[in-house]
């Protein structure tokens, strides 16, 4: 029996795994250095910081979104020799040099690849926590969700709830204010954790803002399409609140289920760190949220990656004499996939789309200013080229065409709905893992 030869892993002076803030950071001083690094972006590019909708603390800068920030910061990187990867880690060997690290295509096609590193910067941060109670998954993205700046256009003129106290809980009902008729504020506490106070202060004039402390959410109710409440206690007493959509925002938990083996971690499973950014093992690093479970801020994640990225030149540096050989890639543009994805202007446009095929039609619900609308579209682009002929790929800007996503009851973003030609709706699936999973039984069928 004949044995097909595997091509050896490609091997990386550095990879950084992780595309927020801190990530960039380290990616920019290590391609001025001339190490030209390679960053395995994830399902996140940008990290958390693309759904605020207003940042107001970046040092230099009064306002700016969080997405435009990100991408600056992305534009500075390419710029000077850093590259990028958008596919997701599924796993480490921190066991032995090289250091190998196992990545997935986000495209659904499941395509796995293996990158050897001399070294390795961790910059996967958390991931938003849950209230686990009846009915919040029921309705996720039916009127639950934990992004304002994603959903918040949604509920134009409607009644929405936040869910926390800290400063995210603060940030996302000021959004919201300006955009819902009311925001009400649950808080378990007694008061709020925010600290900052100028934001505080200006919300607490804002009519329309009311908070509720010492109260607890129990459960979400809807009509099976759509929230229509959430049952409060308040001390010993239970009630029934009226709501259109309740915002999720209750802090997080560290994405280092990866590395439970392989690095040390703290009881509440934050990387540990030895010296500065270094980890329990040399020529690792861990950054920003996934080793700070106090701060939890851009700018300190910022630090953290230049710190990191120090740190590894002068491992790098060190090791073997022995400079490791820069990465001399040719730093090119990466050209873009042919869009495929047909972008619908009318109504009009959408009727004549579905009556003209004879092939499932997904739909993808989007806007210009959601974060996580920008990460399903690649792989959307990549799936419509990969499936031509046998799925059509359409996208509705729901700015421009709210009627038609209100005809579908579109209450999150990104949301994807595979239709038939008559337009009726076959799968409704909200958010990048779900969208994902569709296009991976998508592939598979085909």
């Amino acid at each position: 029996m004949s044995v097909t030869a595997v091509e050896p892993a490609p091997l990386e002076p550095i990879v950084i795994l992780g595309g927020g803030v801190g990530s960039l950071t380290s990616a920019i001083y290590l391609s001025r250095a001339g190490l030209s690094p390679l960053v395995i972006e994830g399902p996140t590019p940008g990290g958390l910081l693309t759904q605020s909708h207003s940042v107001q603390n970046w040092p230099g800068v009064m306002e700016i979104e969080g997405a435009q920030l990100t991408e600056k910061m992305r534009e500075q990187a390419e710029a000077n020799g850093a590259r990028f990867l958008g596919e997701e880690v599924i796993g480490v060997d921190f066991s032995k040099r090289p250091l190998l690290i196992t990545t997935r295509t986000l495209d659904g096609s499941k395509k796995t690849h293996e990158i050897q590193a001399e070294s390795c910067i961790i910059a996967m941060g958390t991931k938003p926590n849950f209230l686990a109670i009846p009915g919040e998954q029921t309705y996720w993205g039916k009127g639950v969700t934990n992004c304002a700046i994603c959903d918040g256009a949604l509920y134009k003129g409607k009644v929405v709830g936040v869910v926390g106290g800290g400063d995210a809980a603060v940030l996302e009902a000021f959004y919201l204010s300006n955009i819902a008729k009311e925001v009400h504020v649950f808080v378990r506490k007694d008061s709020l954790r925010a600290i900052e106070e100028k934001r505080v202060g200006a919300l607490s004039q804002k009519t329309n803002v009311k908070f509720y402390f010492d109260t607890t959410v129990l459960e979400v109710q809807g009509d099976g399409q759509e929230v229509s409440g959430v049952i409060l206690k308040t001390g010993a007493k239970q009630r029934v609140f009226a709501l259109d959509g309740l915002f999720l925002a209750i802090g997080s938990t560290p994405n280092s289920v990866l590395f439970k083996d392989a690095l040390k971690l703290d009881d509440k499973g934050y990387i540990r760190l030895e010296k500065d950014q270094q980890t329990s093992i040399q020529g690792i690093y861990a950054i920003g949220d996934i080793v700070d479970p106090i701060y939890k801020q851009a700018v300190s994640a910022a630090g953290d990656g230049s710190k990191a990225a120090l740190q590894a030149q002068q491992y790098l540096s060190d090791r073997v004499n022995k400079l490791v050989v820069k990465n001399e890639a040719v730093k090119k543009k990466p050209v873009a996939s042919q869009n495929k994805v047909i972008e619908v202007t009318s109504e009009e446009q959408f009727k004549f789309e579905l009556e003209s095929s004879d092939v499932p039609v997904v739909v993808d619900f989007y806007a210009t200013w959601c974060g996580p609308c920008k990460q399903v579209a690649p792989i959307l682009d990549t799936s419509a080229n990969q499936l031509a002929g046998k799925v059509k790929f359409l996208k509705v800007n729901v700015d421009k065409l709210a009627n038609l996503s209100s005809e579908y009851n579109i209450k999150a973003m990104p949301t994807v709905l595979l239709l038939n030609a008559s337009g009726a709706e076959l799968q409704r699936k909200v958010g990048f893992n779900q969208i994902n999973d569709l296009l991976r039984d998508l592939h598979s069928q085909q």
